[in-house]
Protein backbone atom coordinates (compact mmCIF):
# COMPACT_ATOMS: atom_id res chain seq x y z
CA UNK A 1 0.00 0.00 0.00
CA UNK A 2 2.72 1.99 1.23
CA UNK A 3 4.63 1.64 -2.73
CA UNK A 4 1.65 2.43 -4.14
CA UNK A 5 0.57 5.42 -2.50
CA UNK A 6 4.37 6.62 -3.25
CA UNK A 7 4.49 6.32 -6.56
CA UNK A 8 1.13 8.24 -7.15
CA UNK A 9 1.32 11.42 -8.40
CA UNK A 10 -2.50 12.26 -7.63
CA UNK A 11 -1.79 10.83 -4.07
CA UNK A 12 1.19 12.74 -2.99
CA UNK A 13 -0.17 16.42 -4.81
CA UNK A 14 -3.03 15.72 -2.22
CA UNK A 15 -0.58 15.67 0.45
CA UNK A 16 1.13 18.24 -0.30
CA UNK A 17 -1.65 20.41 -1.38
CA UNK A 18 -3.13 19.23 2.15
CA UNK A 19 -6.44 18.47 0.20
CA UNK A 20 -9.04 15.72 2.00
CA UNK A 21 -7.83 12.41 1.07
CA UNK A 22 -9.24 9.18 -0.52
CA UNK A 23 -11.78 7.38 0.86
CA UNK A 24 -11.13 4.42 2.96
CA UNK A 25 -7.41 6.01 2.63
CA UNK A 26 -5.47 3.20 5.09
CA UNK A 27 -8.28 1.17 6.82
CA UNK A 28 -6.34 -0.93 9.04
CA UNK A 29 -3.08 0.16 8.63
CA UNK A 30 -0.54 2.43 10.90
CA UNK A 31 0.54 5.71 10.46
CA UNK A 32 3.25 5.03 7.98
CA UNK A 33 0.84 5.36 5.25
CA UNK A 34 0.43 9.19 6.10
CA UNK A 35 3.65 9.72 7.20
CA UNK A 36 5.68 8.31 4.28
CA UNK A 37 4.12 10.67 1.36
CA UNK A 38 3.54 13.58 3.93
CA UNK A 39 7.25 13.55 3.69
CA UNK A 40 7.88 12.63 0.24
CA UNK A 41 5.21 15.50 -0.37
CA UNK A 42 7.25 17.65 1.48
CA UNK A 43 10.38 17.36 -0.77
CA UNK A 44 13.15 17.29 1.35
CA UNK A 45 16.77 17.83 -0.48
CA UNK A 46 20.37 17.81 -0.10
CA UNK A 47 22.06 16.28 2.32
CA UNK A 48 19.31 14.54 4.23
CA UNK A 49 19.53 12.26 8.16
CA UNK A 50 17.11 10.25 8.85
CA UNK A 51 17.22 10.61 12.59
CA UNK A 52 15.54 7.01 13.71
CA UNK A 53 16.00 4.68 10.76
CA UNK A 54 12.19 5.16 9.71
CA UNK A 55 13.36 5.28 6.36
CA UNK A 56 15.24 2.07 6.02
CA UNK A 57 13.13 0.27 3.75
CA UNK A 58 13.43 -0.28 0.10
CA UNK A 59 10.20 0.92 -1.10
CA UNK A 60 10.44 4.11 0.52
CA UNK A 61 14.78 4.27 -0.42
CA UNK A 62 13.19 3.73 -4.43
CA UNK A 63 11.09 7.14 -4.14
CA UNK A 64 13.38 9.18 -1.72
CA UNK A 65 16.93 8.98 -2.70
CA UNK A 66 16.21 10.01 -6.60
CA UNK A 67 15.10 13.44 -5.12
CA UNK A 68 17.78 14.10 -2.55
CA UNK A 69 21.67 14.49 -2.54
CA UNK A 70 22.45 12.24 0.04
CA UNK A 71 21.28 10.15 3.36
CA UNK A 72 22.96 8.98 6.15
CA UNK A 73 20.64 6.96 8.43
CA UNK A 74 21.23 7.24 12.37
CA UNK A 75 19.83 4.47 14.57
CA UNK A 76 21.04 2.99 18.36
CA UNK A 77 22.42 -0.68 16.78
CA UNK A 78 22.67 -2.37 13.09
CA UNK A 79 19.63 -3.31 11.90
CA UNK A 80 18.88 -6.69 10.18
CA UNK A 81 18.74 -4.94 6.66
CA UNK A 82 20.90 -1.88 5.54
CA UNK A 83 21.22 -0.89 1.61
CA UNK A 84 25.03 0.82 1.15
CA UNK A 85 25.02 -0.47 -2.17
CA UNK A 86 21.73 2.71 -2.60
CA UNK A 87 24.81 4.86 -1.42
CA UNK A 88 23.06 5.30 2.25
CA UNK A 89 25.11 6.04 5.13
CA UNK A 90 24.98 4.18 8.92
CA UNK A 91 25.66 5.43 11.77
CA UNK A 92 24.58 3.83 15.20
CA UNK A 93 24.63 6.58 18.59
CA UNK A 94 21.98 7.92 20.24
CA UNK A 95 20.18 11.06 19.22
CA UNK A 96 20.89 12.51 22.73
CA UNK A 97 24.47 12.70 21.19
CA UNK A 98 24.82 12.85 17.47
CA UNK A 99 28.11 12.84 15.73
CA UNK A 100 27.85 15.12 13.26
CA UNK A 101 29.02 18.62 13.10
CA UNK A 102 26.60 21.35 13.83
CA UNK A 103 24.76 22.44 10.78
CA UNK A 104 25.80 19.59 8.47
CA UNK A 105 22.61 18.54 7.25
CA UNK A 106 20.10 20.80 4.81
CA UNK A 107 17.01 18.49 6.69
CA UNK A 108 16.68 15.99 8.89
CA UNK A 109 13.63 13.51 8.78
CA UNK A 110 12.83 11.91 12.40
CA UNK A 111 9.55 10.02 11.75
CA UNK A 112 7.66 8.25 14.91
CA UNK A 113 10.95 8.13 16.60
CA UNK A 114 10.67 11.00 19.46
CA UNK A 115 8.44 9.36 21.36
CA UNK A 116 10.84 6.71 21.93
CA UNK A 117 13.51 8.96 23.50
CA UNK A 118 14.33 8.13 27.33
CA UNK A 119 11.83 4.70 27.65
CA UNK A 120 12.36 0.96 26.64
CA UNK A 121 14.69 0.42 23.69
CA UNK A 122 15.38 -3.27 24.31
CA UNK A 123 13.48 -4.17 21.28
CA UNK A 124 15.93 -2.03 19.53
CA UNK A 125 18.92 -4.33 20.06
CA UNK A 126 20.32 -1.58 23.01
CA UNK A 127 20.90 -1.50 26.51
CA UNK A 128 19.49 2.00 28.21
CA UNK A 129 18.34 2.40 31.50
CA UNK A 130 14.85 4.41 31.21
CA UNK A 131 15.23 7.89 31.80
CA UNK A 132 13.65 9.20 34.97
CA UNK A 133 12.80 12.17 33.28
CA UNK A 134 11.47 11.80 29.34
CA UNK A 135 11.03 15.70 28.80
CA UNK A 136 14.21 16.63 29.42
CA UNK A 137 16.10 13.50 27.55
CA UNK A 138 13.33 15.07 24.58
CA UNK A 139 14.43 18.50 25.01
CA UNK A 140 18.06 16.75 24.39
CA UNK A 141 17.39 15.07 21.22
CA UNK A 142 15.57 17.85 19.64
CA UNK A 143 18.24 20.06 20.36
CA UNK A 144 20.30 17.78 18.98
CA UNK A 145 18.14 17.52 15.55
CA UNK A 146 18.29 21.14 15.42
CA UNK A 147 22.10 21.72 16.04
CA UNK A 148 22.61 19.21 13.15
CA UNK A 149 20.29 20.99 10.54
CA UNK A 150 22.03 24.03 8.70
CA UNK A 151 20.48 27.58 9.09
CA UNK A 152 17.45 27.69 6.35
CA UNK A 153 17.63 23.89 6.57
CA UNK A 154 14.19 22.22 7.64
CA UNK A 155 13.64 19.41 10.11
CA UNK A 156 10.54 16.87 9.32
CA UNK A 157 8.85 15.60 12.70
CA UNK A 158 6.57 13.30 13.74
CA UNK A 159 4.92 11.91 16.92
CA UNK A 160 1.54 9.84 17.44
CA UNK A 161 -0.39 12.59 19.10
CA UNK A 162 -4.13 12.80 21.23
CA UNK A 163 -4.44 11.87 25.11
CA UNK A 164 -0.91 11.89 26.71
CA UNK A 165 -0.17 8.20 26.97
CA UNK A 166 3.03 6.02 28.10
CA UNK A 167 3.29 2.78 26.80
CA UNK A 168 6.65 1.93 28.34
CA UNK A 169 8.55 1.59 24.69
CA UNK A 170 6.73 4.79 23.42
CA UNK A 171 4.93 7.51 24.65
CA UNK A 172 1.94 9.29 23.26
CA UNK A 173 2.37 12.97 22.84
CA UNK A 174 -0.22 15.55 23.86
CA UNK A 175 -1.00 19.23 22.35
CA UNK A 176 1.42 20.67 25.30
CA UNK A 177 3.84 17.75 24.21
CA UNK A 178 3.90 19.31 20.47
CA UNK A 179 4.54 22.97 21.82
CA UNK A 180 7.04 21.56 23.70
CA UNK A 181 8.64 20.42 20.44
CA UNK A 182 8.21 23.66 19.00
CA UNK A 183 9.96 25.47 21.90
CA UNK A 184 12.36 23.80 21.74
CA UNK A 185 13.05 23.88 17.70
CA UNK A 186 12.04 28.03 18.28
CA UNK A 187 11.98 27.58 14.30
CA UNK A 188 11.96 30.61 11.84
CA UNK A 189 8.93 29.03 10.16
CA UNK A 190 6.96 26.48 10.55
CA UNK A 191 4.06 23.82 9.27
CA UNK A 192 1.71 21.60 11.37
CA UNK A 193 -0.21 19.12 9.37
CA UNK A 194 -2.47 16.32 11.78
CA UNK A 195 -4.17 13.08 10.64
CA UNK A 196 -6.51 11.02 12.22
CA UNK A 197 -7.68 7.26 11.57
CA UNK A 198 -11.06 5.93 12.10
CA UNK A 199 -13.25 2.98 10.76
CA UNK A 200 -13.15 4.81 7.54
CA UNK A 201 -9.20 5.01 7.65
CA UNK A 202 -6.63 8.40 7.37
CA UNK A 203 -8.14 12.05 6.59
CA UNK A 204 -6.84 15.31 7.65
CA UNK A 205 -7.53 16.20 11.16
CA UNK A 206 -6.12 19.51 13.83
CA UNK A 207 -4.98 18.97 17.24
CA UNK A 208 -7.84 20.03 18.58
CA UNK A 209 -10.41 17.83 16.68
CA UNK A 210 -7.54 14.81 17.37
CA UNK A 211 -6.96 15.56 21.44
CA UNK A 212 -8.84 12.72 22.35
CA UNK A 213 -7.26 10.03 19.89
CA UNK A 214 -6.15 6.74 22.09
CA UNK A 215 -3.19 4.46 21.06
CA UNK A 216 -3.88 1.07 20.17
CA UNK A 217 -1.39 -0.62 21.89
CA UNK A 218 0.46 -4.15 20.85
CA UNK A 219 0.28 -2.90 17.60
CA UNK A 220 -2.93 -5.30 16.78
CA UNK A 221 -6.50 -4.65 15.50
CA UNK A 222 -8.70 -3.72 18.24
CA UNK A 223 -10.58 -7.78 19.00
CA UNK A 224 -14.11 -7.45 17.30
CA UNK A 225 -13.21 -6.76 13.13
CA UNK A 226 -17.43 -6.59 13.22
CA UNK A 227 -17.41 -3.58 15.75
CA UNK A 228 -13.64 -2.11 16.09
CA UNK A 229 -12.11 0.68 13.89
CA UNK A 230 -9.27 -2.05 13.31
CA UNK A 231 -6.36 0.47 14.04
CA UNK A 232 -3.29 -1.18 14.22
CA UNK A 233 -1.03 1.27 16.31
CA UNK A 234 -1.92 5.33 16.55
CA UNK A 235 -5.11 7.07 16.08
CA UNK A 236 -3.39 10.20 14.91
CA UNK A 237 -0.09 11.67 14.23
CA UNK A 238 0.93 15.33 13.80
CA UNK A 239 3.35 15.92 11.15
CA UNK A 240 5.44 18.95 11.75
CA UNK A 241 8.12 20.54 9.20
CA UNK A 242 10.14 23.37 10.90
CA UNK A 243 12.54 25.83 9.29
CA UNK A 244 15.29 26.83 11.34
Amino acid sequence: FVASALADEAVIGRFRAAEPLPPGYGVGLDERVVEFPWLLARSPAGRVLDAGSALNHPHVLDRLLPAIGELTICTLAPEERSYPDRGVSYVYADLRELPFRSGWFDAVASLSTLEHVGMEVERWGADAPVAQDPDSELDRAVAELRRATREGGRLFLTVPYGRRENHGWLRQFDRDDVERLLAGLAPAAFELTVFAYDRGGWRLSSLEDAADARYQAGNRPAADPRTADLAPAARAVACLEATV
